[in-house]
């Protein structure tokens, strides 16, 4: 189901064109871009072995907190995703894993009709989700880091309304704006409570179908040594318990084992933490009205780049496998993850509540 904003007279960027009248707008998005395809270039292929070393997360983007993804833990089936994104053949994925020719046929059918596969004119399977390996993602986050202190400056703008948008949800009457500030911009104004207007207005598309329901998927090797999310990116991580979907916002911890128990969330909702905001239904039509405070300023911001983002995505290793879409969504991630350090940097987004951000959703 579409989430349709109220239509929105669009913020006057002229206090944002001033902070960056020295990025002329016909350069930027030209040296953006030749700054990438210098960047980008095949990898030395590795052997199987060092390809999978490091650890790659799964991550998903859905406006539906409460769906279950297809588990690719098992069978090997995030192996071989990753593999195919390598160019391995078949015989030598089977040679690793000592899998059968129908065992490695069942592994395919699952990913094929999950519809985290597709087949390439030259009949090769391929993943149609991202695959982001540790050189891949360093080249995106140089090109986005930039864009993304470029879209703070929208959030800083617009910080009075926002703020006065927040001091009518009764879900947050008792605590200071400052204290939820990482998941009041963070995760609602650029993130989750705005990703449906990024697809309805921007893209023109829902999420790819994957099993019974509509989500992005990538993997994001991870090398990080102390449990953060990969190149600091901010996601949602959740639980579903019964009638409430327990979550977090943040790019602190690189874990989805263990949020919360329901034990737990029947403490904390009687005890009525006012750190740990519980959303019903009405609070939550209330966030997706902040959300559109910003979104005709968004949507502006990104098709003002548009042309960028095109260009970026077919002189980039996905644009043979991952549809355009799909990449979008993830180099977003990218940008507003910047846009994220940007504003901690200027105490926008304060601290501590800058590592992540708890609360409970009504389902």
């Amino acid at each position: 189901m579409k989430i349709r904003g109220n239509p929105l007279h669009p913020l006057n960027l002229c206090s944002i064109g001033k902070q960056l009248e020295l990025l002329k707008p016909n350069m930027k998005p030209l040296l953006l871009l030749i700054g990438f395809i210098l960047l980008t270039g095949c990898s030395p292929k590795k052997d199987i072995q060092e390809t999978l070393k490091n650890k790659f997360d799964v991550l998903i983007i859905s406006k539906d907190l409460s769906i279950q993804p297809v588990n690719i833990e098992e069978n090997h089936l995030k192996e071989i995703l990753i593999l195919l994104h390598y160019n391995f053949a078949d015989d030598k994925i089977k040679e690793h894993f000592s899998m059968t020719d129908d065992q490695y046929k069942s592994a395919i059918n699952d990913l094929y009709g999950n519809g985290l596969i597709k087949k390439t004119p030259e009949d090769k399977f391929v993943p149609s989700c991202m695959v982001i390996n540790l050189d891949d993602g360093n080249e995106l986050k140089k090109t986005a880091d930039s864009l993304g202190r470029e879209m703070s400056l929208i959030g800083i703008d617009r910080l009075d309304k926002i703020k006065e948008a927040y001091s009518k949800i009764p879900a947050f009457k008792n605590i200071p704006f400052g204290d939820v500030s990482l998941f009041m911009i963070g995760n609602v104004v650029f993130n989750y409570f705005q990703m449906p207007f990024i697809e309805e207005q921007f893209l023109r598309a829902e999420a790819p179908r994957r099993g019974e329901n509509l989500y992005y998927l990538a993997l994001i090797e991870n090398d990080s040594k102390n449990g953060a999310e990969p190149f600091g990116i901010f996601v949602n991580r959740f639980q579903n318990h019964g009638n409430y979907t327990a979550a977090y916002y943040g790019n602190g911890h690189a874990a989805n084992d263990s949020i919360f128990t329901r034990t737990q969330i029947n403490r904390l909702l009687k005890e009525q933490s006012p750190l740990f905001p519980f959303i019903g239904k009405s609070d939550q039509k209330k966030l997706k009205d902040l959300a559109a405070i910003i979104t005709p300023d968004i949507i502006s911001y990104l098709e003002r780049n548009r042309t960028l983002y095109v260009k970026l995505y077919l002189n980039s290793v996905y644009k043979d496998q991952t549809s355009f879409r799909e990449w979008f969504v993830w180099y977003y991630q990218f940008i507003i993850a910047q846009t994220n350090r940007t504003l901690i940097e200027k105490s926008i987004i304060k601290f501590p509540a800058g590592t992540k951000s708890e609360f409970v959703l009504a389902r």
